[in-house]
């Protein structure tokens, strides 16, 4: 009896099994095709969107091709160093410049305001960096001045 309703139960199971499985390949082709269709729709916007940022950058770059030359931020020199600090499109006359007991600052705050027909709008951006003077520098030769999208500072040596 025992053996009997194992082998029932064993059967059950397999069936069971056997039908869930069925209904896994049980698949409508025809939804499954909409569906990739569906998705290539989306990806080829999505592609599209891509291609139109990246036209944009390139005539930006076409524009003004100084701000996007990659220099070294730090350089030491035989007769000098150079400190580069990246503006990345910000006002070079926003900043700060100051040499005070043996320390460079600089500085920047940027306020935009702007209003369009979806409200008005207001940002702040902050920015401040020191740089110690290696005391082999002629303090009183300090220089700074803006190349491309790049705050240089020159400190000449002794």
């Amino acid at each position: 009896m025992k053996k009997y309703i194992i082998t029932v139960l064993a059967s059950s199971l397999l069936l069971g099994a056997s039908l869930e499985a069925f209904s896994l390949f049980n698949i409508d082709i025809n939804q499954e095709i909409e569906q990739n269709k569906q998705l290539i729709k989306r990806y080829e916007k999505s592609i599209k969107k891509l291609k139109e940022q990246n036209k944009y950058m390139l005539e930006e770059k076409a524009k003004n091709p100084q701000l996007y030359v990659k220099k070294p931020l730090y350089e030491d020199l035989k007769d000098k160093y150079i400190y580069r600090i990246k503006l990345n499109g910000a006002k070079a006359d926003a900043l700060n410049f100051m040499v005070k007991d043996g320390v460079v600052s600089v500085k920047m705050d940027m306020k935009k305001e702007e209003k369009n027909e979806n409200g008005y709008f207001y940002s702040s951006q902050q920015f401040s960096s020191s740089y110690t003077i290696p005391k082999n520098v002629q303090q009183n030769k300090i220089e700074h001045k803006v190349e491309g999208d790049y705050f240089t500072i020159i400190m000449p040596k002794k």
